[in-house]
């Protein structure tokens, strides 16, 4: 019985969250990472308000690592729409059945063409110094580090591509 209050508790907890945050992008114009965090931090306030006066907050302590959970989901899923080059080809097709091979390099990522992204891509990791952009490409020492820790990762977890 617990378990189920618990589930339903950490539902209503997302209703109301995403809820505030739809609100909060249509309302208000804050840092990104606001508009996610003010909702979040309010749904709690409000699921903790409504406990107190019927006494289950210890309910609440119990499904707060599910609202956490909701958050980065939620969160990796915005990020996904956002940022998901491999999702926005299918964006492409908008009106249109079919397009050319070239009609889909050009329009890539919002017309920036697949080009754009290596190096996009590239710059985001010589800014990290993980490489050096020269006339040829060169792995720092932290970047021949993390290749390390990255292929011992694939090996052990058996990931033979990355995307």
């Amino acid at each position: 019985m617990t378990i189920l209050l618990i589930i339903l508790l950490s539902s209503i907890f997302a209703v109301i969250f995403i809820t505030l945050h739809l609100l909060f992008l249509h309302f208000f114009h804050l840092k990104k990472t606001i508009q996610i965090f003010i909702p979040f931090i309010l749904s709690n306030l409000i699921i903790i308000y409504f406990l107190r006066e019927a006494e289950l907050y210890k309910l609440f302590y119990k499904s707060f690592i599910i609202n956490l959970a909701i958050l980065i989901i939620y969160i990796e899923f915005l990020l996904l729409i956002k940022m998901g080059f491999t999702l926005s080809i299918i964006t492409l097709f908008k009106k249109k059945k079919k397009l050319l091979y070239k009609e889909l390099i050009k329009n890539y990522a919002n017309g920036k063409g697949a080009k754009w992204i290596l190096t996009d891509r590239l710059n985001k990791i010589n800014r990290l110094k993980i490489i050096k952009l020269n006339k040829k490409i060169t792995l720092t020492q932290l970047g021949h580090f993390l290749s390390i820790i990255l292929i011992f990762f694939r090996k052990i977890l058996s990931i033979r591509d990355f995307g």
